[in-house]
């Protein structure tokens, strides 16, 4: 879900999120994206989670009144950053090996987490990578506290963006504004004093 707060909330979230955690290339399993093309088969559940977001954004622009569904097509338009950050190379599907599947089953039955947080776990412990999960994923945190895994949440990410880059104040209302639209709401009582720091 973290791909899917930048990568719908803002047109440079993905470049931010890779600048804030550091790296020059983040994997994620075919659980969280797939690279699955427009259009999407309806209702599949075998459909990544990323996937599934688009799907959702795509039946929100058809049924809704046009001034709500702008805030769904700005999801598309900010999502086709994922196509050139695969290109580039700064971002990698990296799918979990055949042997590695009932790991994510046992975890998804054991800690009754989704899919997707199970497949990254262990995606992060065959990589001895950190985990990036969305701030409300609670459980997920837990999980990888209690195996061991190393883990970052978006309130985490936005913290060390203003820490270590100072943003504009204008780039960082324009993040949080993008990360709400795209139903990531880190919380104002979260925001407020971070952006106090920025003023």
């Amino acid at each position: 879900m973290v791909l899917q707060a930048f990568g719908f909330g803002h047109p440079e979230g993905i470049e931010t999120l890779l600048r804030v955690l550091q790296v020059q290339r983040a994997r994620f399993p075919a659980e969280v994206y797939n690279d699955e093309t427009l259009p999407l088969p309806q209702d599949d559940e075998d459909l990544s989670e990323l996937a599934l977001g688009l799907n959702y954004a795509e039946r929100q622009i058809r049924t809704r009144p046009r001034v709500e569904a702008e805030r769904f097509e700005s999801w598309i338009d900010n999502a086709s950053q994922l196509q050139e950050h695969l290109r580039g190379g700064t971002l990698e599907i990296d799918p979990l090996r055949t042997e590695e599947l009932p790991e994510r089953e046992d975890l998804t039955e054991t800690y009754g987490i989704g899919r997707g947080e199970a497949a990254c776990l262990v995606l992060a412990q065959r990589r001895g990578a950190p985990a990036v999960f969305v701030s409300a994923d609670q459980e997920a945190c837990e999980v990888a506290d209690e195996i061991g895994i190393p883990r970052t949440t978006i309130r985490d990410l936005l913290e060390r963006w203003v820490d270590i880059f100072s943003p504009p104040v204008e780039d960082f209302d324009a993040m949080i504004e993008g990360l709400r639209r795209a139903r990531f709401d880190p919380g104002k009582d979260f925001v407020a004093p971070l952006r106090e720091t920025l003023s």
